[in-house]
């Protein structure tokens, strides 16, 4: 199952939903180079030490898969309709690793159960 930026950042939080994110990495999730950019970025403008972020997203159980070619032009369908559905290119990222390995995503973000034409079974940390 690929994880998005937002299962790992409620998770990494102890927001709401990191049950659901811990349960998931005991069985192992597979993560975007992509979304561990956004990841690190948002936590260290929050003023986490950067040393701190990587040293945590290392000790999980990830996959981490480096942004390719394919990925890139599986993420431009949806990069193209950004706006209309409120997606980073790390929501793009992340929907396009799932749909190239055939495999659900783990996301906090309720609209993207709703995207018209999603090639990818979606399922939510929080109800």
């Amino acid at each position: 199952m690929v994880v998005d930026s937002s299962a790992l950042l409620a998770y990494l939080q102890r927001e709401p939903g990191a049950t659901v994110v811990d349960a998931a990495l005991k069985k192992g999730l597979v993560l975007s180079s992509v979304n561990r950019t956004e990841i690190i970025g948002k936590l260290v403008g929050k003023g986490v030490p950067v040393n701190e972020v990587t040293a945590d997203l290392n000790a999980m159980t990830l996959e981490m898969v480096e942004f390719d070619l394919e990925q890139s032009d599986l993420a431009a369908h949806w990069y193209a309709r950004r706006s209309a559905y409120d997606l980073s290119l790390g929501d793009c990222a992340c929907l396009a690793l799932a749909e190239a390995r055939g495999v659900k995503v783990l996301t906090g973000e309720r609209a993207w159960a709703k995207l018209p034409g999603l090639r990818v079974e979606v399922q939510l940390i929080r109800e």
